[in-house]
């Protein structure tokens, strides 16, 4: 490569942190942008632009000093990007995709206008919108979701109609989608990469498990359990998806597979995701460096799985808010084909994602078996302060 690009990210949480680490095998500088000096990418970036990404100034400053754009996280000022792009900049994804993204009610009316299937749903601008709606489509129970905003569970609200008894119930008052509840016999995920010449690669679904309360994946797993031949369904909706939205970069699309085998999209996002941590160790190129050789316009790397895997999150414990450290490590890592990841966040919350473990096995079966030794040993604790010091 002649004249390294800058890069300037967007956001520095643990995405940003692994796409560094990527970047710099191939000695490229990042620049990223965050409110907290202290965010997980910060110890690693080139440079650290301290300010918000919701507001302008920090995102201009960065497009000042960065070649290429790009960002790990939805939740961001888009006007200063669209601005970046009409003036050249290169952003990779386009601005105009993020804004569809960044509101489920445009997402979700983008699927509809292009034939993409996805669950009934219905617009609610206010709450006494909720149960009018409710009763019109006669859904028994429905999931609410707050159209921005909303991620890792959050803005999402499961209910049944005798919840709207009350307009105390009622979650969100903002608009919001409401949404059938699908009878879900599986969630999947396919990470799709497009290219700068619209060239495509997908890795292989991943199969999702979810925590009922937090709405949070627990338990990732690589080759997805489900027939070859809805597979191949799955694969030719996510594709379909990133083409309708003329997208460039990495594309994590999310779907649901009903008990009478149909798919529903539920949503995508423009970034590297947490379905697709798994590669750093399970694929012969992970989501990251894929991402990396999108901004960079390089071939698109093999998407092959190399061995069958898991992946678990680790997350913040329920019990505490504060310092923490990862019990259970030595064990752990005694079990061949076990790579533990932490993000360096200085605080646990709960069910805060605090890091990830991916699990390698010669199946499924046995990456599973291995997976739940690693859940056995692994917990976060309080890191108490010694007294006197």
């Amino acid at each position: 490569m002649k004249n390294n690009p800058v890069i300037g990210i967007i956001g520095g949480g643990q995405l940003g942190r692994m796409f560094i680490e990527e970047a710099l095998r191939y000695n490229i500088e990042c620049i990223i942008v965050d409110a907290d000096k202290d965010c997980p990418a910060s110890g690693i970036a080139s440079h650290q632009i301290v300010g918000s990404i919701s507001e302008e100034a920090p995102i201009l400053r960065l497009g000042e000093k960065a070649d290429i754009l790009t960002y790990e996280i939805e939740h961001i000022y888009n006007q200063p990007l669209l601005e970046l792009e009409k003036q050249g900049k290169k952003l990779i994804p386009s601005p105009r995709v993020l804004q569809i993204i960044q509101d489920k009610g445009l997402q979700k009316d983008f699927y509809s206008h292009h034939k993409i299937p996805t669950a009934p749903y219905v617009l609610v601008n206010k709450p006494d919108e909720w149960k009018l709606a409710v009763e019109k489509y006669k859904w028994k129970k429905f999931v609410a979701k707050s159209r921005k905003e909303g991620y890792d569970g959050r803005g999402v609200q499961f209910m049944s109609s005798n919840d709207l008894k009350s307009d105390k119930n009622i979650p969100f008052r903002e608009p919001s989608i409401l949404e059938a509840l699908i009878d879900c016999r599986k969630e999947i995920s396919i990470i799709v990469c497009r290219d700068q010449k619209g060239n495509i690669k997908m890795f292989p679904p991943v199969e999702m498990e979810f925590d009922p309360k937090a709405n949070l994946v627990t338990m990732l797993i690589c080759p997805a359990q489900i027939s070859a031949s809805l597979l191949k369904k799955a694969e030719g909706i996510a594709v379909k998806v990133v083409k309708a939205m003329n997208g460039t970069g990495i594309f994590a699309v999310e779907m649901f597979l009903s008990k009478i085998n149909r798919w529903y999209v539920n949503e995508v996002a423009p970034r590297p995701h947490n379905s697709g941590h798994h590669t750093i160790e399970a694929c012969y190129t992970s989501q990251f460096e894929q991402l990396l050789r999108i901004l960079l316009d390089l071939p698109l790397g093999s998407t092959e799985l190399i061995r069958p895997a898991v992946m678990i999150n680790i997350l913040g414990s329920k019990e505490f808010t504060g310092s923490y450290y990862l019990h259970g490590c030595n064990e752990a890592l005694k079990i061949p084909g076990v790579y533990i990841h932490l993000y360096g966040k200085k605080e646990s919350r709960p069910m805060r994602k605090l890091g990830h473990i991916t699990i390698l096995g010669k199946n499924i079966r046995e990456a599973k078996r291995k997976a739940n030794q690693v859940k056995r040993k692994i917990s976060v604790q309080e890191l108490k302060p010694v007294k006197g010091v």
